[in-house]
């Protein structure tokens, strides 16, 4: 007996001095292991949206913001019935029951449940009182102005990151500094909260200030709407911009999409038609090829060309003029919009030449505004540009350009010659209002004189007076100029221009009180029916958002002042 009790005696020993070893060895030797292995059990680090800096309009108002919301995780080990849990939560969340349940029945410790909930869905969660339920503040970006603007400044994904549009571009300028939570838990698995942010986790992005006008963003999205449903169209777009500095005040496509919603299953309304779309701009791009001639002395504003009354066999190929015309000046080739008249005068241009001025007015190369995705124009190597080619050109067809590469080119023919680049951000602040980068015009070149500009406003004023292709856009308070395009489309499954098809344009302008151009604006409809023509309708939409912005924008209408012999026109 005695004998077994020192055995006994001796295994405790032996035991109590291993026990003290490893002890001593753990707290004294190597503490770290265990602080480590601790931490490894009970500490889990989770990843939240940062807070994203906002972005204003040009007078301040916002158009994407940041909101704290709750997001809602789980404990899986610590929910008891899965399954029953799961119908009760999908039915709160209004979630997949399927999906739900398996999140539950895993063996993690953390699994997210819904992501930015609203109010009403965390309401009900807590009312049903789970255990291993736990709330985290995110943060949500939401969107003022809807549909509006929605194809211009894209939207974020559920981790707080630019997908599209303004967003995705300037991710990285907008994104606040990662924000990053502990959490712990005890032996049992249960949730419990760290202390909070560190003071230097929690910096928000930087903010950015557009030169876009939320109050002209309405008017001209609310017109492209109307417009398009109104003529059964397929989209369209509308561009407003300052034609002497290239700011765009307005840029609407429709269809669009609502970015609060962020279900993004149809993707037909997430373009932004007016930058990425490329089309054939057809007799839009006449003027410009009018006012390059007059600047390189190819043509004279006197020069006169007989227009064949309407029909013209040019090399084999018949082109048509929507009205028969006889001899007409040059200005005249432009009010009454003849292809016939645009064919004869450039058919003595080397197609080089032709090209270089394409190339001159920037349909060669992206405008290099701030937007993901913008495109050069397409425009064929001119050493194979057969005669036909060239005349179809000469009318805006057999090349392709985006709607902001037009609207460029057109402000260079009208602001005195000056090819601006054009820009949607205006400058950019961080956190605390500091200012970190500021964007200002930016003349590329110049690619026409300003007597020549002054003479193109003057054939484009012609072309809205009575008898011009655009009578439908003047208006008799406002100077009112542009130019009419209707091109047809190229049916893709036979390869030739199609007979039903076409893409209705308006580009043009008002001038102020001072003489000068002050608005711009391009109003594109693609495949209207069963009207087609740009007079009937694009001008009529540029009438009403004209009448509709001048007020905001203070430009002063004209009175006419009589005097000896006539009147005379004056702003106010």
């Amino acid at each position: 007996m005695a004998g077994r009790v020192k055995i006994t005696r001796a295994l405790f020993a032996f035991l109590l001095a291993a026990i003290a070893a490893r002890a001593f060895y753990l707290q004294v030797v190597k503490p770290d292991t265990v602080i480590l292995q601790a931490h490894k059990k009970f500490d889990h680090n989770i990843k939240l949206s940062s807070y994203r800096g906002t972005v204003y309009d040009k007078s301040g108002q916002p158009l994407a913001i940041s909101l704290d919301v709750k997001s809602i995780a789980a404990n899986p080990r610590l929910i008891d019935k899965s399954a029953s849990t799961a119908a009760k939560l999908a039915k709160a969340l209004k979630i997949n029951e399927h999906s739900l349940k398996k999140k539950l029945e895993s063996d993690k410790y953390f699994v997210w449940l819904k992501r930015h909930a609203s109010p009403d869905e965390v309401a009900r969660v807590e009312a049903l009182g789970i255990k291993g339920i736990g709330y985290y503040n995110e943060s949500k970006r939401f969107y003022p102005e809807g549909e509006a603007l929605a194809n211009v400044l894209g939207f974020v994904g559920i981790d707080g990151r630019g997908l599209e549009g303004l967003e995705l571009l300037y991710d990285g300028v907008l994104q606040g500094k990662p924000r990053h939570i502990d959490v712990r838990k005890d032996g049992l698995g249960r949730i419990i909260y760290a202390r909070g942010l560190p003071p230097d986790e929690a910096k928000d992005g930087s903010t950015i200030w557009l030169t876009i006008d939320r109050r002209l963003q309405y008017i001209a999205f609310s017109e492209i709407e109307r417009v398009v449903k109104e003529n059964k169209a397929t989209s369209g777009f509308i561009i407003i911009t300052n034609p002497g500095t290239g700011e765009i005040y307005a840029m609407a496509s429709y269809p669009s999409f609502n970015p609060n919603i962020g279900s993004y299953k149809n993707l037909t309304g997430h373009k932004n038609r007016a930058v990425v779309d490329r089309f054939e701009p057809g007799s839009i791009i006449k003027p410009m090829w009018i006012s390059w001639g007059m600047d390189n002395d190819i043509l004279q504003s006197s020069q006169i060309v007989f227009c064949e009354n309407g029909r013209f066999t040019y090399h084999r190929a018949v082109i048509n003029d929507h009205s028969r015309h006889a001899w007409l000046p040059v200005s005249d080739v432009i009010k009454f919009s003849s292809n016939i008249g645009m064919v004869k005068l450039f058919d003595p241009v080397r197609a080089a030449d032709m090209y270089a001025c394409l190339e001159l007015f920037g349909f060669l190369a992206p405008t290099g505004i701030e937007f993901p995705g913008e495109p050069a124009g397409f425009v064929r190597d001119p050493r194979r540009w057969t005669s036909v080619d060239k005349a179809a050109i000469s009318f805006g067809q057999g090349f392709a350009v985006t709607g902001i590469q037009l609207i460029t080119a057109f402000n260079a023919m009208i602001n005195g010659g000056m090819l601006m680049k054009p820009y949607l951000v205006d400058h950019i602040t961080d956190a605390k209002g500091k200012e970190l980068q500021c964007f200002r015009p930016t003349i590329v070149r110049r690619v026409v004189s300003p007597e020549i500009s002054r003479k193109t406003v003057e054939i484009l004023k012609s072309v809205v007076a009575k008898g011009g292709t655009a009578e439908s856009a003047n208006m008799s308070t406002y100077q009112v100029f542009g130019k009419t395009g209707t091109a047809q489309k190229v049916d893709p499954l036979t390869g030739v221009y199609s007979k039903s098809d076409y893409i209705s344009t308006f580009m043009g302008g008002i001038i102020d009180a001072s003489g000068k151009p002050r608005l711009s604006m391009i109003v594109t409809v693609n495949d209207p029916r069963p009207h087609y023509y740009a007079s009937i309708v694009a001008c009529p939409a540029f009438k009403r958002v004209v009448q509709k912005c001048a007020s905001i924008m203070d430009i002063s209408p004209n009175i006419t002042v009589a005097s000896k012999g006539g009147t005379v026109d004056e702003g106010i």
